[in-house]
């Protein structure tokens, strides 16, 4: 009992000394193990994975500028402006947002259910409010003091057999704690944002409506998807850390009660202009929901289907990288390499970043035996998706057959 006593003040003096910290919101100490610049650091190493994640950019110049002004208008008045910042809307049909340290974002698929400009304020404020609050670095500094307490009483109860058992409790609290956002967080977030919306002069009663489309938008696309909210996936993730949609609507009128005098510029919700940004998206999503259908098609196999829905899609918007490079999948599974290759091409004739084009040509022509062909646009898809598992393997492959025993290993 000395000994567990010894560890649980060894543990205890560490947090005192190094694991406290003032948020920058609220003005109260909380623990903290991770400093501003690890998380910034750490918002930079995982940007680029995040985005192709969620399907890489969706391109507009025109509304990627109009939003990410609105963006930085949020960012000026959080309470800390200075933190780096980049903002993108993420090309797939899943309603979402999320922001890590430097960096955020917001779905197709969300962006589309909005009705103006103060909803997505209301939206991006709450993300930006985890980022000003520190919410990721709370969640990682709970997750490093579990690892470091369950280490010490690992080695505690190691010659008592009571070790395994322990660490088997652990884990199942780490599901817990390791959940995007707990719910205290989101109900923060949400007051965060409200208060930024308030100061930038929008109505900040927009931001109930804001989330009334998010459920909208999730119950629709679980629809779509033929799964509902109990289903398991990522939709069911999203929503598990989410405080039922009553008790939301009703904390955030609190909220706005409660929130010192602001002035509301305009009507506040700048729908119109919204709209009009958001015109070329809207139309393009109804060919989404086609591709879409498309890749679910490709996912069972029924490559015939998929094919004829992809070639809907095309008609209907042709403008748009991710349908070329689905078609390109589809003849890559047939075995027809040469008619891949050139859907990947055309998908790169319209964005040249597009990483899963880059990583089509490469297993194309590796099929046709061309390794280093396939190895120059394999290793083009790691410099946008580093860490991308399939373009890995490949470059393994190619630096076999090119007799690179150690690179292929490294890459393996």
């Amino acid at each position: 009992m000395k000994r567990i006593s010894v560890y649980i003040l060894m543990l205890f003096c560490f947090v005192s000394l190094f694991g406290c910290a003032t948020n920058p919101v609220t003005g109260r100490a909380q623990l903290m193990l991770v400093s501003e610049q690890q998380e910034i650091t750490m918002g930079q190493q995982a940007a680029p994975s995040l985005n192709w994640e969620f399907g890489g950019e969706y391109r507009d110049r025109e509304l990627d500028a109009y939003l990410s002004a609105v963006v930085k208008k949020i960012w000026g008045v959080s309470e800390r402006p200075d933190l780096p910042v980049s903002f993108s809307i993420q090309n797939t049909s899943i309603p979402n947002a999320f922001a890590i340290p430097g960096y955020v974002a917001i779905t197709r698929g969300l962006l589309f259910h909005l009705e103006n400009e103060a909803q997505f304020a209301a939206i991006m404020g709450h993300e930006t409010g985890h980022v000003m609050a520190r919410h990721s670095a709370s969640r990682i500094s709970r997750g490093y003091l579990q690892q470091m307490g369950l280490g010490l009483a690992g080695t505690v109860f190691a010659n008592a057999g009571g070790a395994d058992a322990l660490l088997a409790l652990g884990s199942l609290g780490s599901s817990l704690l390791l959940l995007k956002y707990d719910r205290s967080q989101e109900l923060e977030a949400d007051r965060i944002g409200v208060a930024y919306s308030a100061r930038l002069g929008y109505d900040p009663y927009e931001a109930i409506t804001a989330h009334e489309q998010l459920a909208l938008a999730a119950e629709q696309y679980l629809q779509r998807v033929g799964k509902t909210s109990r289903s398991g996936g990522f939709m069911s993730d999203i929503l598990s850390t989410h405080p039922r949609k009553d008790v939301r609507v009703d904390e955030i009128k609190g909220m706005i009660t409660s929130l010192p005098s602001y002035k509301i510029v305009g009507d506040g919700k700048h729908a119109s202009r919204f709209m009009a940004k958001t015109a070329g998206l809207r139309e393009a999503q109804k060919a989404y929901y086609i591709h879409d259908d498309a890749e679910r098609a490709f996912e069972k196999k029924e490559y015939a289907g998929a094919e004829q829905l992809v070639n809907r899609a095309i008609a209907m918007n042709a403008r748009q990288a991710p349908f070329y490079s689905l078609r390109g999948m589809i003849a890559l599974s047939q075995k027809q390499n040469a008619v891949a290759i050139k859907d990947f091409e055309q998908a790169l004739s319209i964005d040249n970043e597009y990483q899963p084009a880059h990583f089509g040509i490469g297993v194309g022509e590796y099929k046709n035996s061309r390794p280093a062909r396939a190895l120059d646009h394999i290793k083009k898809s790691l410099s946008l998706y580093p860490g991308h598992s399939g373009s890995l393997y490949v470059a393994g492959l190619c630096n076999h057959e090119l007799d690179r025993p150690q690179e292929a290993l490294d890459y393996f």
